[in-house]
């Protein structure tokens, strides 16, 4: 029975993932048997992800230990395996591939909101930035009306990203590369803002929860004028040039 080359590849992609033995996969034996050379493809295929993920997820591995990760690592690999030629952006998903351990989560319940983290700023370096059309510089606000201000529209980059996370993840993450472990709170609710600064290096700073509050609905699209009132007072706190790329005004607010 002859196989076209997509039940080929199928099958290949099956038998890396161990989900068959391969016995399709047109695989030439020598010295070495069909079935040792397609565990050679699988060795391969889950070191060359693994160390993809390595490189995601540094501090969730610097929590783990190299041992651990690597098992996790292989986990998410054999369960979410890459679709893609183009892996520099594989890891999705892997805090669930973590909270499928469940001694590990016991031992450290923050370490899939870590890994939650950790994708996140991934997700903000290969991110494509675009200002969108129609803003004006935060230079010209002053030149709006009052009548109008209760229709700005501020604008969020799309260098920065928000976080939040029932643990104080920045806070740790700070306190590991500056091994100064003494006196964090692991246990305490945080609030963040991930930027990606002009030479693509990431700063993540910690937010009072209501400046935090006020960017998610900014980013949401809302006019000043539809922002929860007591945010307000709040707003020059946020107002800083790389998190506010501009502000137009909605003119179906005007007053």
């Amino acid at each position: 029975m002859s196989y076209s080359l997509a039940d080929v590849q199928s099958e290949f992609a099956n038998a890396l993932r161990y989900q068959n033995d391969g016995e399709h996969c047109d695989i030439v034996s020598d010295h070495f048997s069909d079935q040792q050379r397609i565990q050679i493809y699988r060795n391969n295929f889950v070191i060359s992800l693994s160390e993809v993920l390595v490189a995601t997820y540094p501090l969730t591995e610097m929590l783990v230990g190299e041992e651990c990760f690597q098992q996790m690592a292989r986990q998410h690999v054999l369960s979410y395996p890459s679709t893609s030629g183009d892996v520099s952006g594989y890891g999705k998903h892997f805090e669930q591939t973590i909270q499928a351990f469940p001694a590990i989560m016991e031992a450290a319940p923050y370490l899939s909101g870590v890994a939650r983290y950790e994708w996140q700023k991934d997700s903000l370096v290969r991110h494509a930035c675009a200002t969108p059309p129609n803003q004006q510089p935060i230079s010209c606000l002053a030149s709006v009306p009052q009548e109008q201000q209760g229709a700005l529209v501020f604008h969020l980059k799309d260098s920065v990203t928000l976080f939040d996370s029932c643990y104080a993840l920045i806070a740790l993450e700070h306190a590991i590369y500056q091994q100064q472990l003494n006196g964090l709170d692991i246990n305490r609710a945080e609030f963040g803002i991930v930027i990606r600064a002009e030479n693509s290096q990431l700063e993540s700073h910690s937010l009072i929860k209501e400046c935090h509050q006020l960017l998610i609905e900014l980013q949401s699209g809302k006019a000043l004028g539809q922002v929860t009132p007591s945010l307000l007072q709040h707003l020059n706190a946020v107002m800083a040039p790389n998190v506010i790329s501009g502000f137009s005004i909605n003119d179906e607010l005007e007053t």
